[in-house]
């Protein structure tokens, strides 16, 4: 399978699955592609061209020509140098790797992961909030990872890949909207009563099950296993946590309990507040659920995948 093919096929994967919807997908990229035809000069020659078919700046082939073939890749969710290494010394030693696959981005992908954090108040609209309140509450949160992410390294992995020839790529609000859609119908037919019940469910799922045996499993955060689940929010796409202002208008549309991957403490003691209950499900086992859907495809294609760095390699089909 082509390397440009696995990364087109990655992002289609993502508008399927995005809470969006493919429409609304569609009318953020033609307002990308007008955006991108309105710059002149240097900011024109030095733009992201990819954002006219790719709404998700953290989702990027990194490294490596559209035409080269690919027929294994390493897969982690937090790549850095070593792994590339690894993937290197892994061909050395007879087991072929052609592609590094990460989760979490790197270069533009982290640079620029508020762009895709303009999901989440369109899910919150979704779960009953006014759109303009949501936009607003998330404004600040935005605006805070955009200056975050500017102090990172943002070529480093990516260098290390460069030097070794080692095709490198990330997918991660792709793998996160496929995860959350999972989720999603997964506690839709469970229909867990008790947060003691969806912990339950939660640990019949393979990727939950591997993260308990090493103490990361899901937890209940806020409330008691006794809690009533109520209507039910999961939390896994959308870039990085909202802000603690989110909070309040979720609790106020008739939300009862947040699934979630991780949660800061910020964003905790607002729900104590709120009287919303919290269940994290675990982070790297989260992410696992949206890459394990993904490389589902991708091998149906042929291609042999390996597995490091928190990724939990489990098959559904």
């Amino acid at each position: 399978m082509k390397l440009g093919d696995i990364y087109r096929k990655i992002v289609d994967m993502g508008i399927e699955a995005d809470p969006r919807g493919r429409n609304r997908v569609n009318q953020i990229l033609e307002k990308s592609k007008k955006a991108l035809d309105k710059l002149e000069g240097r900011k024109k020659e030095l733009a992201d061209k990819d954002v006219t078919w790719n709404p998700y700046t953290d989702c990027r082939l990194l490294h490596g020509d559209d035409e080269r073939e690919i027929s294994s890749l390493l897969c982690g969710i937090d790549i850095g140098t070593g792994e590339v290494v690894l993937a290197d010394r892994l061909t050395q030693k007879g087991d072929q790797v052609d592609l590094v696959l990460a989760h979490h981005p790197h270069g533009i992908g982290i640079s620029n992961l508020d762009y895709v954090m303009r999901i989440q108040p369109e899910q919150w609209a979704a779960a009953g909030v006014p759109i303009a309140q949501a936009e607003s509450a998330m404004a600040a949160r935005m605006k805070e990872v955009h200056l975050l992410t500017k102090a990172r390294n943002h070529t480093q992995t990516t260098d290390a890949a460069r030097l070794l020839d080692m095709p490198f790529m990330c997918s991660h609000t792709p793998a996160d909207s496929l995860g959350y859609q999972f989720l999603t119908k997964y506690l839709k037919d469970k229909d867990p009563q008790t947060l003691g019940d969806l912990v339950d469910g939660l640990l019949e799922i393979p990727e939950y099950q591997e993260a308990e045996k090493v103490g990361a499993g899901p937890e209940i955060i806020v409330g008691t296993s006794s809690g009533s689940v109520g209507e039910k929010f999961v939390f896994f796409t959308g870039g990085t946590s909202a802000g603690p202002k989110s909070i309040p208008k979720l609790a106020r549309a008739g939300v009862s309990t947040i699934v979630t991957m991780h949660m800061p403490e910020n964003l905790k003691k607002a729900c104590e507040e709120e009287g919303l209950y919290v269940v994290i499900a675990g982070h790297d086992s989260s992410d696992s659920i949206g890459m394990n859907l993904i490389l589902d495809e991708l091998e149906k294609e042929g291609i042999k995948s390996y597995a490091c760095s928190g990724f939990t390699r489990h098959k559904r089909s």
